[in-house]
């Protein structure tokens, strides 16, 4: 259900995760303006927010009559300004480049209301870097979703020192009118939650697989059959503390000294890169990626998640 103090959202971007927060936030009723820089882009994303209706239609997690009138709350258009004149809320999807995260938030901020929270969906960059360059950097804050939007319902948000609790309060209030989980941060940090503690897992995964200890594939049997169906239901603090805090204080100490510890991606990210093998989009990565493979995988990850989200709809009811 909307809140009143939103009405219009300005969703600057429009490639996964722009076209995405748009599809929820037209679903949750709010009038949605779509930037994106060219017609072929927003063409794209559009085609992007016809598949996730289709696919919330096909798995009855929504009614089946509602994607034509979604559809016409979200309008495209290719201008920042015409985005988010008179915007309630701003949420920037546009490249990870701060630079051009900077200069579209100083377009928005002129012509959206003065009150308008002003939102992100970066994790990497840093928020206050970006923040020095508004007028109103109290309005300013990180709404971090997850890819696919619509099928990964947590969103992280992260203020930085000048964010209004007001502001902060607004954002989560929005983010679980969209049927989302809001995931709060006390105080900005690069990375916010998730990232970082996915960072520190495949650095250790990477440093197993490039020890000779075993191979990629064995790495990702292991993690997936018990620390993803673990994490699943207990997060890892709560995991440790069913466990036995004098069990994994021990665990901790034996193990802690032995982890790797670099600052960087390190030789089998390095080795991939330089040979052009960036993964699943090139064809080949730490795996090799045939296109039947890749349609496989993609519907084995999407049909897990769309089970997640059947059952946070039947808890809810």
């Amino acid at each position: 259900m909307r809140i009143p103090e939103i009405q219009t959202v300005a969703c600057l971007g429009a490639g996964t995760m722009g076209h995405g927060i748009a599809f929820l936030a037209a679903k949750a009723g709010y009038t949605v303006r779509l930037f994106g820089r060219s017609q072929q882009s927003l063409d794209k994303g559009m085609a992007g927010v016809e598949r996730a209706i289709a696919l919330y239609e096909a798995h009855q997690l929504m009614p089946a009559n509602q994607g034509a009138s979604l559809k016409k709350r979200i309008i495209p258009v290719t201008s920042v300004e015409e985005a988010a004149d008179g915007a309630d809320l701003i949420l920037e999807s546009v490249a990870e480049d701060l630079h051009i995260k900077q200069k579209t938030f100083s377009i928005a901020e002129r012509h959206c209301r003065p009150e308008a929270v002003l939102a992100t969906n970066t994790s990497g960059l840093s928020l206050s870097a970006i923040g020095s360059a508004l007028a109103r950097p109290e309005y300013f804050l990180s709404i971090h979703f997850f890819s696919p939007p619509y099928l990964m319902s947590p969103a992280e948000i992260s203020p930085i020192p000048a964010t209004l609790p007001a502001i902060r309060a607004l954002s989560a209030r929005w983010v679980k009118s969209l049927g989302n989980v809001p995931i709060e941060l006390e105080k900005e940090v690069k990375g916010f939650i998730v990232n970082r503690i996915q960072a520190a897992c495949l650095r250790e995964a990477l440093h197993i697989v490039e020890q000779g200890w075993a191979s990629a594939e064995t790495v990702d049997k292991a993690v997936s059959l018990t620390l993803g169906r673990r994490y699943s239901v207990t997060g890892p603090i709560e995991s440790a503390d069913m466990g036995g805090l004098d069990i994994f204080n021990s665990v901790l100490e034996h193990i802690c000294p032995v982890l790797g510890t670099r600052v960087e991606a390190g030789p089998l990210m390095d080795k991939a890169l330089q040979s052009g093998r960036l993964g699943m989009k090139s064809g080949n990565g730490l795996y090799a990626w045939p296109p039947e493979t890749i349609s496989a995988r993609r519907a084995a990850r999407e049909q897990s998640l769309i089970g997640f989200m059947q059952q946070d709809m039947e808890d809810k009811a």
